[in-house]
């Protein structure tokens, strides 16, 4: 009788540390070297029946040995941008090697990070979504191919421009994959941008969709989801693109549910002078990457 009451509790306890992301092992057996780029990995899904594929490039950091389970930030670019843009225009090979983090960079190209498509969306990424490509394809597949990304609390996601409203949509969205965010020059808002050509094309007109438009991809309803997902913003004060004021009344609207409710957290740094471009995005990147290592566990 006590083996048989032992099988339960076994089994409990396996479950409970595949739930907690523990038990991912790597399957990728090609060659990793620590301080390079593995590039161009193919990531193939299923979607609604059909089949498709996505590309990454994966940064390990110097001190990387195959098959640790560090800290991974997942970087994104602007519209109509690349995977190798983070790369080409910022520090963030020598500052994923100070802290150890591996960023994985998925190539996006033409995608506003949406979760749905429509019969008036012009422009679709993939088979999938951008957004959901990001929340349940990349993130299992890190865990499953390369055993990193194993829970939120290790796993961050930043981006740029149109990159950092995805991040901050999927971080709303899929609250049990991200554990920190991050978002520089970022349209949060966009009920207030009714007249945004890219919108638009997505969502298709504000005044035949308004509910389309309240309900959906709402980032400022998703702020809520947001408790226990610390937040960094910055914004250029000079931003001729994307008003500054996006990013500050997403700031304000955390610094609310804050205030009301508790256990929100925000980091707001406006760009004193600064413009909508690299200049200024890869003059912020140490201060992401320090907000992440004081934010996710190591």
């Amino acid at each position: 009788m006590k083996i048989f009451r032992m099988i339960p509790l076994f089994i409990f306890i396996t479950l409970l540390s595949s739930a907690s992301g523990k038990t991912y092992e790597m399957t990728y057996a090609g060659p990793i070297k620590g301080g390079a780029w593995l590039r161009d990995q193919k990531i193939e899904y299923d979607f609604e029946g059909v089949k498709d594929s996505g590309v990454v490039q994966i940064y390990f950091p110097a001190k990387y040995k195959k098959g640790d389970n560090l800290r991974t930030l997942i970087a994104l670019h602007g519209y109509a941008g690349y995977m190798r843009d983070w790369e080409l225009n910022s520090g963030i090979q020598a500052l994923a090697d100070k802290y150890d983090f591996i960023v994985v960079c998925p190539n996006m190209g033409r995608t506003l990070y949406e979760t749905s498509y429509y019969p008036e969306t012009e422009v679709r990424w993939g088979r999938i979504p951008g957004g959901r490509f990001i929340g349940e394809i990349l993130v299992s597949h890190m865990r499953k191919t390369f055993g990193i990304a194993r829970d939120r609390e290790s796993t961050g996601v930043f981006g740029l421009s149109t990159g950092a409203r995805g991040a901050l949509l999927v971080s709303g969205k899929y609250v049990d994959v991200f554990g920190a965010a991050a978002g520089l020059s970022g349209d949060y808002s966009h009920l207030s941008m009714t007249s945004d050509n890219l919108l638009i094309s997505m969502y298709g007109r504000y005044d035949l969709f308004e509910q389309r438009w309240k309900n959906n991809d709402n980032i400022m309803e998703l702020a809520v989801n947001l408790k226990n997902t610390p937040v960094f913003l910055s914004h250029g004060e000079s931003d001729s693109i994307v008003p500054k004021e996006q990013s500050m009344v997403f700031a304000i609207k955390l610094k609310q549910l804050q205030k009301k409710h508790g256990g929100y957290e925000i980091e707001y740094k406006p760009g004193k002078n600064k413009g909508h471009d690299w200049k200024y995005w890869g003059s912020m990147l140490p201060d992401i990457m320090e907000f992440f290592d004081k934010k996710l566990k190591r």
